[in-house]
């Protein structure tokens, strides 16, 4: 069993998955009202947040614990590491925001951001998939991992559904054409094919950093999701269109992370 070629045809299928719902992009009309608009961000911002806890913080102490390392202190270091991150590059987009005041930008600055936290959080997801199918190819003796293998690919494939959706939506919003938000929705999973295959070549080394990885993608993402997300959700001067679609996409991601992971 070759562990790359398995590696890179697992994080195929998450990447095509992601595409797929980047394409819920074409069954949205342009001209959507504020109250839909505040439902999509809050939607977005319940997805991140949850596979931020169940597919990243939680997965992440459990990989640092298998190396023999302090759990809580791994994630927190790498989560903090993403934090700071994202706060350097906010800073930087607003020097740039300021010195194009009277300017139409392309792109609000919270949307940038999602796709950049999206992209993010999809390294290590691949990471995963492509150390799964490594181990597998390693030990044939062991027919439970590659089961294993399977079913993480399947489950992370799932997820990535309403991920793609989640930042193919708030472009297409944005005035973005559909096609445009559709290929920028899709390629936010590029990463993973790219990263699989590279972790199930250098497994060993892949596999010690693995933690830091899951935690810093999950601190970029909350990060995004309180400083930008949640509050434009909630521009909206009447309704609870945000809170409830925040509420829709924690759930639904949750769900899919408890039940396939």
């Amino acid at each position: 069993m070759n562990g790359i070629l398995f590696a890179f045809l697992g994080t195929i299928v998450t990447f095509l998955v992601t595409t797929l719902g980047a394409a819920g992009v074409f069954c949205v009309k342009r001209d959507v009202n504020e109250t839909w608009q505040s439902g999509f961000l809050g939607f977005a911002g319940g997805v991140m947040i949850a596979a931020s806890v169940w597919s990243l913080l939680l997965p992440g102490i459990d990989f640092a614990e298998e190396q023999g390392q302090i759990g809580w202190l791994v994630v927190t270091v790498g989560f903090l590491t993403g934090v700071l991150l994202l706060l350097l590059a906010d800073s930087l987009l607003k020097r740039w925001y300021r010195r194009e005041a009277g300017q139409e930008t392309s792109l609000r600055k919270s949307t940038m951001m999602l796709v950049t936290a999206i992209t993010v959080h999809n390294i290590p997801e691949g990471m995963s998939v492509g150390l799964a199918f490594a181990l597998a190819a390693q030990q044939l003796e062991n027919p439970a991992l590659l089961s294993g293998a399977i079913a993480l690919t399947i489950g992370i494939a799932i997820q990535n559904f309403p991920e793609g959706t989640a930042v193919a939506l708030p472009l297409q919003k944005e005035g973005m054409g559909k096609w445009k938000a559709f290929f920028i929705g899709s390629m936010t999973a590029i990463v993973e094919p790219i990263f699989g295959v590279l972790a199930a070549i250098f497994a060993g080394a892949a596999r010690s950093c693995i933690a830091l990885a899951l935690s810093f993608a999950a601190g970029t993402m909350i990060y995004v999701v309180v400083e930008e997300l949640i509050p434009e959700a909630h521009m909206e001067e009447e309704g609870k269109a945000g809170t409830l679609g925040f509420i829709v996409g924690f759930l639904v991601m949750m769900i899919l992370d408890v039940a396939l992971g």
